[in-house]
């Protein structure tokens, strides 16, 4: 069963483990030159966490998310027209009205962004909706982490990655593609992902690729594995495993990828089945009509760091990985 992050709902904790994608209408007519950097608490209650005996149950999280993410989409259709209209009161009494409805459907650390931009001045309409926006937006941006899972060894077979598989150093791959100055790089002998993600010039990610020298086969495995997954502000960051097949070579910059934390610093692994990579995305949108990952043909592998879970410094370390069956 596959894992995901907590969220507190009036007191009740759930467990979700789908992802989706929701379209915003209007959402590029208001979008800032960039962001400044900010700074989330734990996402995490300290409680124990449960998992679900219900299909149903496991879908409540995901369900959850996506309703405070259509009512951010209604929010921006009225205030994004409102506010380039010059009735910034209006766009910003739309984004606070928003902001209250989904104050209980998102976790705590994105509740406090929007908990921040209610307390501007009420009379400084520009800085208030700008604020909400923000925090909304970071709402939107937000996908369910994969969380480590207790499986004994016995239960699945483990592939770890090999020299002859991966290159030595892997290729960076920054939002200066876009204008941006992120920052990251790659220590391959203690296996840490580190750098800095800066939202300067609308950027806000750093990955590093490894571009297999041969077409792989994955075909006899379940997934990519994690083992002794360790990383900066536990609570608060995401990263996320970025696979490459045959298919993605036909549409730039195009990639799946998945993503994964370990809030509570647990000893157990991380297990991402390839089903999970059931959305081709193109710069972080959806690819409509796209196939789903083909581990029959498998080009390239790599991790990514990238807002709004991760903006500044972040690091990321792991004892192992590779497949598992």
């Amino acid at each position: 069963m596959l894992i995901r992050s907590l969220i507190c709902i009036s007191g009740i904790f759930f467990i979700g483990q789908t992802r989706r994608h929701v379209i915003v209408p209007g959402c590029e007519a208001f979008s800032p030159a960039h962001f400044p950097p900010t700074r989330t608490s734990s996402m995490i209650s300290s409680s124990t966490v449960a998992v679900p005996k219900s299909s149903n149950e496991n879908e409540v999280l995901a369900a959850t998310l996506d309703s405070a993410k259509q009512i951010i989409s209604e929010a921006i259709s009225i205030g994004t027209p409102a506010y380039n209209a010059g009735n910034i009161s209006e766009c910003s009494r739309a984004y606070q009205d928003a902001a209250k409805e989904v104050a209980f459907l998102v976790p705590a650390n994105l509740n406090k962004k929007l908990h921040k931009a209610k307390e501007i001045d009420e009379n400084n309409h520009d800085a208030k909706a700008w604020a909400l926006r923000r925090a909304l937006h970071a709402i939107m941006d937000y996908d369910l982490p994969v969380l480590p899972q207790a499986l004994d060894d016995g239960e699945v077979g483990f592939e770890p990655f090999t020299k002859a598989q991966l290159p030595q150093e892997p290729v960076a791959v920054m939002d200066n593609v876009m204008g941006g100055v992120s920052q990251g790089g790659w220590i391959g002998k203690s296996r840490i992902f580190y750098g800095s993600t800066s939202l300067e010039n609308n950027g806000g990610f750093a990955s590093i690729r490894w571009r297999f020298p041969t077409t792989q086969n994955w075909s006899h495995a379940q997934g990519i594995y994690l083992k002794g997954v360790r990383h900066s502000k536990p609570e608060e960051h995401t990263f996320r495993i970025v696979l490459k097949d045959d298919a993605c070579q036909k549409a730039r910059l195009a990639n799946f990828n998945v993503v994964f934390a370990n809030p509570q610093e647990t000893e157990r692994n991380v297990f991402i089945p390839f089903s999970e990579f059931n959305q081709m995305e193109q710069m972080g949108k959806p690819l409509a009509r796209s196939p789903v990952f083909n581990p029959l043909a498998v080009t390239e592998i790599g991790l990514m760091a990238i807002k709004p879970t991760i903006v500044g410094e972040f690091q990321l370390e792991f004892s192992e990985w590779g497949l598992y069956m």
